[in-house]
């Protein structure tokens, strides 16, 4: 993949307990993160980890990072409503 290949992706590290989540989402959730709709999220592996969010298109807003960090949690703690998120828990990632 070259260069002007690459994507932003906005995600979380999966961490065991949140895979334990993934595994057994609340009912009708998965949806949410099985289908490959660029709407919801995704499950990506970068390198040795898997993460869970979503693509940012090219030339995305800076100002709407904060809404997208907010929609990816809470939509994790939508289908794996046990697991805690902190604020930090997203990053940017190249991809």
């Amino acid at each position: 993949m070259s260069e002007t290949d690459k994507r932003l992706f906005v995600g979380i590290k999966i961490s065991t307990k949140l895979q334990h989540g993934l595994d057994s989402p609340a009912p009708g959730t998965d949806r949410y993160f099985k289908e490959n709709n660029g709407d919801f999220l995704q499950i990506i592996t970068q390198g040795e980890e898997k993460l869970i969010g979503r693509f940012i298109k090219d030339g995305f807003p800076v100002g709407d990072l904060d809404n997208v960090s907010r929609n990816v949690r809470s939509i994790v703690r939508i289908i794996a409503g046990d697991h805690r998120l902190e604020e930090d828990a997203v990053h940017i990632y190249i991809r």
